[in-house]
């Protein structure tokens, strides 16, 4: 998309700084070509404004699911395996966070001496601070991630359905042994 066409579509979304609006009416006024296609995309965003919302039928999802899963190449599972683990260990990251807390409230409630305490604050401060520092790297990462790979939402939607299969077949495999 081009950036004449990108101020276009911000100026119909009322999110384009005056100057850059100056700066697009200019260039519509210069170019009849412009003018024309801002006049298109003007209609075209008058009309979606006025549709009515429509629910979406329930199997739509899924079948978009199934003709993304199609698209995908052995290739493209290969590099955004990476991209399953790192948002793997997020998930696990903020399953534990809320476990970190509450062990360090049972052990603020154990401990009587104040300067035992100061140190034991201190250090769970710190492990808390890295903690999310790594989250946000995670997170970060992902973000990194999905801008490179297109075809990452759809692995990241995979991702809950494989845990469950991965926690039915253990219960599974418990059960025959």
């Amino acid at each position: 998309m081009s950036r004449q066409n990108r101020l276009m579509q911000e100026a119909l979304d009322k999110n384009l700084p005056a100057e850059a609006l100056n700066e697009l009416y200019a260039q519509i006024d210069q170019s009849p070509a412009d003018a024309a296609e801002f006049g298109r995309l003007k209609q075209v965003d008058r009309m979606l404004r006025g549709a009515s919302y429509e629910r979406a039928p329930q199997g739509l999802a899924l079948k978009i699911m199934a003709r993304l899963a199609e698209g995908l190449q052995p290739e493209q599972l290969r590099r955004s395996s990476g991209l399953a683990l790192a948002l793997g260990l997020a998930l696990v990251t903020l399953l534990l966070t809320p476990l970190l807390i509450v062990l360090g409230l049972m052990i603020l409630s154990v401990i009587t001496s104040a300067a035992a305490l100061t140190t034991l604050i201190g250090q769970i401060v710190n492990l808390l601070a890295l903690l999310l520092n790594s989250l946000d790297g995670l997170v970060r990462g992902a973000q990194d991630v999905l801008k490179t790979y297109p075809e990452a939402p759809v692995l990241i939607t995979l991702i809950p359905i494989s845990l469950f299969w991965l926690a039915r077949f253990a219960t599974q495999n418990r059960e025959d042994q």
